[in-house]
């Protein structure tokens, strides 16, 4: 049994016909986001980016989870009743005959003390693609995954994050699409990237909401 980090994107092809689109109209409408900032919120993440831009070729990847991705986390504040946020939590299913299990960085999914019903699936890198590292396809298995304990009714929502750069993907049925990166230390994305983890918790809320 193959773990998250064991797979690839050519064998997510080859195992389960899971094949990238180019155009999704639930990803665009998650990244077109109206989303307001507060004040208060804007200036913190202005901090947050100008900490970024001094030591993210200097971080490791612990440093780059705890120094910045769960303090922007923090402040979109993902408290809510009807679904939880688990980090470092083991997911399995069996996917057409494959049983495949891994732990997710980080994610949001219904259940009170463990995961039940994954919505959200987060993977966070210090380097992009290496010869031992394949993040979109991680990230990609673990989502199919997150589809398979849902027995495939829902999209499943999921970015990763390689040093400054987020990538926003969505899954539905055997097809994916990936957004185009968004460079944090950037003057804007940083606030879009913000926007759009904040549209997240209307998505997942009426998500989760359903499942109850």
């Amino acid at each position: 049994m193959k773990t998250f980090k064991h797979w690839r994107k050519q064998e997510l092809v080859d195992t389960f016909g899971l094949r990238q689109k180019q155009q999704c109209d639930d990803l665009d409408d998650w990244l077109n986001s109206e989303e307001s900032i507060p004040e208060n919120t804007e200036h913190e993440l202005v901090r947050l980016q100008q900490r970024l831009r001094e030591r993210v070729y200097d971080w490791n990847e612990q440093e780059l989870i705890v120094e910045f991705i769960a303090l922007l986390l923090h402040q979109v504040d993902y408290r809510s009743d009807v679904y939880k946020t688990f980090a470092n939590r083991k997911l399995k299913a069996e996917i057409d005959g494959h049983l495949v299990s891994g732990e997710v960085d980080w994610m949001l999914a219904n259940g009170e003390y463990e995961p039940k019903a994954p919505y959200f699936c987060l993977h966070e890198y210090k380097k992009d693609k290496g010869a031992d590292s394949d993040p979109l396809g991680q990230l990609i298995i673990a989502m199919a995954v997150a589809q398979a304990i849902n027995d495939n009714t829902n999209i499943i929502y999921g970015a990763y994050v390689t040093g400054r750069f987020w990538y926003f993907l969505t899954l539905k049925n055997h097809e994916y699409c990936v957004s185009n990166a968004y460079d944090a230390t950037r003057d804007d994305d940083i606030f879009t990237i913000f926007k759009i983890l904040k549209k997240l918790k209307g998505i997942i809320e009426e998500m989760a909401t359903e499942v109850i």
